[in-house]
């Protein structure tokens, strides 16, 4: 009898677990997560983002037409959830690293998820001969001079969004630039580096570092730093209709410009991160309570339009439902 009574105990103690979780598991499906961070460097070690200061509330993967997604981790920050993905998606070097495959489930893994507002950040080289070691920049545009990776995730996923006009006179977010901005001033006082919000990003072909030579063409052409990822990130998130906007950092002057050392940028990479990581944090904290941010920014999610190309009377677009 008292086996059968203990064994009675443990199946209701089960069920009860069991229902626990479920319950707690339809919640967090039911949580709207519209939020994310592309992890870079400037956010230093991907392991440690926001270790002490977001709660940890697990991992995901996303099923997208080019594959299974890199790992999404759900965090959160003082109430705010959002999803965090380290180094671009990069998870160990597969053959399709190469030709950028994992930029693609990244960011088609975002927008299945339907994430529409998206940070992120790179450490760089300083093209100007001004920037230092440390400093943060918001920058506002951006040139890619790579010609490894799509140039287009819609038409390589073949996803259509008819009718939408996705259009680069301004690739980046002005309501994240703005917030990134701010919240950068706030803590100008605490951190070693100076703030730049204004510079244009140039992407040279990854893998390796530019020639000097290369370096003094970038400059000639009004480049202002550059790193090997946030040009591809900012393609794909104006092609999808997502907001996205990055706050890079000085880790080296770019080659040519001054001498540096692998562990002179090792060290500012860890300065950097310090600094960049709690300003990205209060940006989350500020998006679902900011006018800007959550109202309609069509030059970025994309401008609406009827008809075709070369014939505005046409019918054989059909105009697509715009994202927030």
């Amino acid at each position: 009898m008292e086996r059968y009574t203990n064994t009675r105990n443990l199946i209701l103690i089960f069920v009860v677990l069991l229902a626990f979780w479920s319950t707690i598991a339809i919640q967090a499906q039911d949580e709207t997560v519209f939020i994310a961070v592309v992890g870079g460097t400037s956010f230093g070690e991907p392991a440690d983002f926001g270790k002490g200061m977001v709660e940890e509330e697990g991992m995901l993967t996303v099923e997208t037409k080019a594959g299974t997604s890199p790992p999404i981790y759900k965090m959160r920050y003082k109430g705010v959830p959002f999803y965090y993905i380290r180094m671009y998606g990069v998870q160990a070097k597969l053959p399709d690293q190469r030709e950028g495959l994992h930029h693609i489930k990244t960011w088609l893994a975002l927008n299945q998820l339907g994430v529409t507002h998206v940070l992120g950040g790179a450490s760089s080289g300083g093209i100007r001969t001004d920037y230092d070691y440390d400093d943060l920049v918001v920058i506002d545009d951006f040139m890619e001079m790579e010609v490894n990776r799509p140039q287009n995730i819609l038409t390589f996923a073949g996803i259509e969004r008819p009718g939408i006009f996705a259009n680069y006179a301004h690739p980046y977010s002005p309501s994240l630039r703005k917030l990134l901005i701010e919240e950068a001033l706030k803590m100008q006082d605490s951190y070693s580096g100076r703030l730049y919000t204004s510079a244009t990003f140039v992407q040279h072909n990854p893998e390796r570092f530019e020639t000097a030579a290369e370096v003094r063409a970038m400059r000639i052409l009004g480049g202002d730093l550059t790193s090997e990822n946030i040009a591809t990130c900012t393609v794909y998130a104006r092609q999808l209709g997502i907001r996205f906007a990055a706050l890079c950092s000085i880790a080296n002057p770019a080659v040519g410009v001054r001498p540096f050392s692998f562990k002179d940028m090792q060290a500012s990479v860890q300065r950097i991160a310090a600094q960049a990581i709690p300003i990205v944090l209060e940006v989350i904290a500020r998006i679902p309570s900011d006018e800007e941010a959550m109202g309609p920014e069509p030059i970025s999610t994309g401008e609406l339009f009827e008809g075709s190309y070369t014939n505005p009377d046409s019918e054989s677009h059909r105009i697509a439902d715009p994202k927030n």
